[in-house]
């Protein structure tokens, strides 16, 4: 009976040591929370929030009061939309707001649609242009 018998060196490759191991485990993290910061820093949302609280509707056109948070000294730009009833688009609106030494402001907002709107509501808000 013969006794089991390894393979010749080198013929499946070369093993991999631990410390290239841990060199590619390092440099990947890192490129990742580089990526991670640099999206965090040009996101020209990042530290905005806006929350709309009070609604009316009617006829083709809406009113609307909400509230922004941003960093003092910020001016901001939100796009505003109108629906209908049937859920359908009925207005945009972009509208800018300039900087504050406040943290948050509060802002009333009339739109008008091309059909009856049923709600309108702060789509999205972001950094004016520096």
């Amino acid at each position: 009976m013969s006794s089991p018998t390894s393979p010749p060196a080198g013929r499946y490759g070369g093993s991999t040591s631990p410390r290239s191991v841990w060199v590619i485990a390092i440099l990947s993290l890192t490129a990742f929370f580089s990526w991670v910061t640099w999206v965090m820093w040009t996101d020209p949302t990042t530290g905005i929030e806006w929350v709309a609280y009070e609604t009316t509707g009617g006829e083709t056109t809406a009113t609307m009061k909400f509230q922004i948070t941003a960093p003092p000294g910020t001016p901001v730009t939100c796009a505003l939309k109108a629906t209908s009833f049937e859920m359908g688009i009925s207005g945009w609106d972009i509208r800018s707001y300039p900087a504050s030494s406040e943290l948050t402001t509060q802002h009333t907002a009339t739109l008008r649609g091309v059909s009856e709107i049923s709600g309108i509501d702060v789509f999205r808000c972001w950094r004016s242009g520096s």
